[in-house]
């Protein structure tokens, strides 16, 4: 009987750790321009590259926008496309700011995996900050435009 119980459990944890199975993945940045960290979790499994969790957090170093808060915490609301299929990853973050003056932001990370190492991710980021009128997205202003490097490692 007791062999019986521990046959069905090793059976039961077998399956379950196949279904959690995922890839985690971080990415940093720190340069003249920004500092950022991010983390994001893509499953490994039957919907392969589908995203089960973004978050991150965001420092503008040279930005004098006015509206815009320096340092932000990014979300999965905010996350408006992903792509994961092992040897590329790309992001595209979509803020707008919450009071004072109407600003959005938009990050978007592009990465392919290094030669011999697609545990490796490196390539580059780049945040455009627009300012002007809530819903007149044809007339926003682009108040900085910034471009740099980023690395991701899958774990």
């Amino acid at each position: 009987m007791c062999a019986r119980i521990a046959i069905a459990l090793i059976a039961a944890l077998t399956g379950s750790c196949e279904a959690l199975a995922a890839q985690r993945i971080y990415c940093v940045a720190d340069d003249a321009n920004l500092k950022m960290s991010l983390e994001s979790g893509f499953s490994a499994e039957k919907k392969q590259g589908a995203l089960q969790h973004f978050r991150g957090i965001l420092t503008l170093k040279d930005s004098k926008v006015p509206g815009l808060v320096e340092t932000m915490r990014l979300t999965s609301s905010m996350l408006k496309q992903h792509w994961m299929d092992g040897s590329e990853l790309r992001l595209q973050v979509y803020a707008e700011s919450d009071s004072g003056p109407f600003a959005t932001l938009e990050l978007t990370v592009d990465t392919t995996a290094l030669p011999g190492d697609t545990s490796r991710l490196q390539g580059g980021y780049t945040v455009k900050i627009r300012t002007g009128e809530k819903g007149s997205e044809g007339d926003l202003q682009t108040a900085l435009s910034r471009d740099g490097r980023v690395l991701c490692e899958v774990k």
